[in-house]
């Protein structure tokens, strides 16, 4: 997939697009990148057009290295879907990235068809995801490789670790290690600390599917964020923090029944279509 550029404020954002069909927005967790959404991507890309790009910090997005916030990214992922043109797009956001999606449902409503929120936080002021973040930041700072070995031991499920992809986790490190925008991650963790979106998600007006994580470690809570948001529909993966990466055919069939069960879609304006 070719990166398209966008310029947003000090930004240049990156973005690809694959696939026809109606439009999905997939935004990244922390640190994020394509390859974390595993063979999802191909796998939506079969009846979509699937969006993805890099929000500042990571990937080959640019800007001019202030502390981040979540209107901003939300501008950046608005500005991909208005180069894109499509008229909405079926929003999809996991952890972090489901945080900057539903700030982007409240501040452009016309924009967002549905809102499917995966492993999504209300607030990082919870003792055991503030402990997690703060051990994070120190880690990145200081052992860059226990870090990588904390997320897997936290992020994966035990029936990943017992399938045949847990023998390649040496060279998946190996390729973060290198790979990663370690200053850029730095700066998302301390957004993580920040994010507190319980007025907004109590604004959600669009149809929104919140996907919790059977064996998440590090969200514990995703139903606090399902039960702010009004009228709002609840499932769960059986797979860790990472679920589309471990149980992209789950996911996928989960987003696709709710977004393609909605004829016509629900909560939506005329200037939608």
């Amino acid at each position: 997939m070719t990166s398209n550029f966008v310029n947003v404020g000090s930004a240049r954002v990156a973005y690809r697009v694959l696939g026809k069909g109606p439009a999905v927005l997939l935004v990244n967790g922390t640190g994020g990148g394509d390859g974390h959404w595993g063979d999802l991507i191909e796998r939506l890309a079969r009846s979509r057009t699937v969006v993805t790009l890099d929000y500042s910090g990571a990937g080959e997005t640019t800007d001019d290295g202030a502390p981040l916030d979540l209107p901003t990214l939300a501008r950046q992922v608005a500005a991909v879907v208005d180069a894109v043109g499509p008229p909405h797009v079926d929003l999809v956001g996991h952890s972090l990235g489901a945080a900057i999606a539903t700030v982007l449902a409240t501040e452009r409503p016309e924009m967002v068809r549905t809102l499917t929120l995966v492993a999504g936080f209300l607030t990082a002021d919870e003792p055991r995801l503030k402990l997690t973040f703060e051990l994070w930041r120190r880690l990145i700072a200081a052992d860059r490789e226990g870090f990588i070995q904390l997320l897997a031991l936290t992020t994966l499920s035990d029936k990943f670790f017992a399938s045949p992809l847990a023998a390649h986790l040496d060279a998946l490190a190996q390729g973060i290690l290198a790979g990663t925008n370690w200053e850029g991650l730095a700066r998302q963790v301390e957004l993580d600390l920040r994010v507190d979106i319980q007025a907004e998600a109590s604004r959600v007006r669009c149809p929104t599917l919140v996907l919790g994580c059977a064996h998440d470690q590090i969200v514990t809570r995703t139903r606090d964020l399902y039960e702010r948001i009004p009228d709002a529909t609840f499932g769960e993966i059986n797979a860790g923090h990472q679920a589309y990466f471990e149980a992209s055919e789950e996911f996928a069939a989960k987003f696709l029944a709710f977004a393609d069960g909605l004829h016509p879609p629900r909560r939506l304006s005329s200037s939608a279509y």
